[in-house]
């Protein structure tokens, strides 16, 4: 069992208190913390909110059946979804989330069975936060590619270098600056670009 600090938070979006009593106390020892919505107007103000890692709704939901809020959820933010259904909707629901990463299972189910699906969720929610971390460095990087080189292209434009020149420049001015080579673009072309 994961330690209190390795736990993913979970947010039940259930419509009755029984149910989501029912989840938690399943799930209460896998997430923390807990949090619950009765509809997905709310679910959607706590997940702009607060971090959320896996998010499961129990269907149908009082403002909405839920499948199109977890669509729009999933591709707006770094969590991973589990829809309960029940059975004769299963194969409807199926095809609607298809590729997206939101795990369905049908309703009623067994304690065990929802035990297996936290696992699953809890195991693609690590996977899922690795891959928005590393996605996040990649951009950070990309940002300062695209900085330096702009201002590279300034130093040749304004000041007639050449392209060694200009990479040259900005490297040594970072040295001597003790500043990254970012923070050398961001004021060449601070300087240059009003030019």
């Amino acid at each position: 069992m994961p330690t209190l600090r390795d736990r993913r938070s979970v947010l039940i979006v259930t419509s009755g208190q029984t149910s989501y009593h029912a989840i938690e106390t399943i799930l209460g020892n896998r997430f923390a913390p807990v949090r619950q919505a009765s509809s997905m107007a709310q679910a959607k103000q706590i997940i702009a909110r607060e971090k959320i890692d896996v998010m499961m709704i129990n269907t149908p939901i009082p403002d909405e059946f839920g499948v199109d809020s977890a669509l729009d959820i999933v591709s707006q933010n770094p969590v991973c979804v589990l829809l309960l259904v029940k059975m004769e909707q299963y194969e409807k629901v199926a095809m609607k989330v298809r590729g997206t990463g939101i795990l369905v299972i049908t309703r009623p189910l067994k304690a065990q069975s929802l035990l297996e699906a936290a696992g699953i969720l809890d195991a693609m929610s690590v996977k899922l936060s690795a891959m928005a971390k590393e996605n996040q460095k990649l951009r950070r990087r990309i940002d300062e590619l695209g900085l330096v080189t702009r201002a590279k292209c300034l130093l040749i434009e304004k000041k007639g270098m050449k392209e060694s020149e200009a990479h040259y420049t900005l490297e040594r001015m970072a040295m001597d600056q003790s500043l990254t080579k970012k923070e050398v673009a961001q004021r060449i072309i601070g300087d240059l670009a009003a030019d």
